[in-house]
């Protein structure tokens, strides 16, 4: 048990000081890579091939506390799906367009700022949900489904937004039929790399440990997990700033505009729809309005930028690693803000519960699980 706790200790000041680390690996990057940028122009194959395996360090691990039996209970509320559906792959995007327009003006930046945008939440949504005293099964389900749907609407809604928006953007620069055929193929093929085949060995890799070790074995282990995919995007935040600190540096006011898109996403998501579901409830019968709610809301909003920047870094390669870099800024930056708001939402868990008026619901249900924890003493005590 010692193990046990000293992993959820990593994995929780992980969590609680994700956007301190990643903003002094943004810093220690920048500062480094700018003052050798001869080392760096001299082993950048090194460093494309520090990126790739730091990608895989981040999504592996992240794939295997996907539970993929979760998605036979994914449609038992249809309302709370519909809305984690439009939340992942309608609300996000439009606001990468609207808040990209507004803030940003380099127009490879805006294509980072919507895949962004447009991947779904990670695993760490279903822990969010659960210490806001929300249906954890539920999330779980709405993790894992929006999961599989990204497999098409990301390279569907990017390849959209390619064709419709970032060919006139471009003004002076002409991207060819070709080029824009190369991305296309790069994206599918960076979906398949990165997402597909890591997925199809973790699924079975999941339900070899859990046979193996047992359920409850693998729940004490699963704080692992998630700490390897954060250590994974610092050391590929770190990496892509410290190969391109030269670019950053002419492009900083891309790097404000980001940090403004992100706090008008972020206080105005968190605020409307906290808001909007108090009133359009989500629940069935047996559930309450605030549970739905904080299963929606918290995986919706929430991104895994370790997918975006995985997708932006790896499917604009044929661009040039310039128009990878610009791309991959704005997932690379984001999560220093992300946890921040998510942070502020969390410890306002008492207040959003009295504002749905659920105190009563909350305090039902803490009494059951402390009636079920004795119960469960008791059974291993007589064991």
């Amino acid at each position: 048990m010692q193990n046990a706790g000293t992993l959820e200790r990593v994995r929780a000041n992980l969590d609680k000081w994700l956007g301190l680390y990643v903003g002094l690996m943004i810093i220690v990057g920048l500062v480094t890579g700018y003052y050798d940028m001869t080392w760096v122009h001299s082993h950048i194959n090194l460093l494309q091939s520090l990126e790739l395996a730091s990608i895989y360090i981040m999504i592996f691990p992240m794939l295997l506390m996907l539970n993929v039996r979760a998605l036979g209970n994914a449609f038992r509320n249809f309302k709370v799906v519909t809305a984690v559906i439009i939340l992942n792959f309608v609300y996000g995007p439009l606001m990468a367009l609207l808040l990209g327009d507004l803030f940003v003006g380099t127009p490879y930046v805006r294509l980072g700022l919507f895949i962004a945008w447009l991947v779904p939440c990670s695993s760490m949504s279903i822990g969010y949900v659960g210490l806001m005293r929300a249906d954890i099964s539920s999330a779980t389900a709405m993790v894992a489904l929006s999961f599989i749907l990204s497999l098409v609407m990301i390279p569907l809604e990017t390849s959209l937004y390619i064709h419709s928006i970032l060919v006139h953007q471009l003004k002076g620069f002409v991207l060819t039929s070709a080029a824009i055929s190369k991305v296309e193929i790069g994206l599918i093929m960076t979906i398949i790399e990165v997402l597909v085949v890591p997925l199809v060995l973790a699924i079975p890799t999941h339900e070899a440990m859990i046979r193996k070790m047992g359920q409850k074995e693998f729940r004490r282990i699963s704080p692992l997990f998630p700490s390897l995919t954060m250590l994974g995007m610092l050391i590929i935040i770190f990496t892509i700033f410290f190969a391109h600190a030269g670019v950053l540096i002419t492009h900083i006011t891309d790097v404000l505009g980001v940090f403004y898109a992100a706090m008008v996403f972020g206080s105005v998501s968190l605020t409307v729809f906290t808001i909007l579901f108090r009133y359009v409830r989500l629940n069935r019968k047996n559930e309450t309005a605030y549970s739905s709610a904080m299963v929606a809301i918290l995986t919706g909003i929430p991104k895994n930028e370790a997918t975006a920047i995985a997708i932006s870094t790896m499917a604009l390669a044929s661009l040039g690693p310039q128009a990878a870099f610009l791309a991959s800024m704005a997932p690379s930056l984001l999560p220093a803000f992300q946890v921040v708001f998510i942070i502020l939402f969390l410890k306002l868990r008492e207040k959003i519960i009295d504002y749905y008026g659920a105190r009563r619901e909350i305090e039902i249900i803490e009494q059951i699980e402390a009636i079920e924890n004795v119960q469960a003493k008791e059974v291993k005590n007589h064991e």
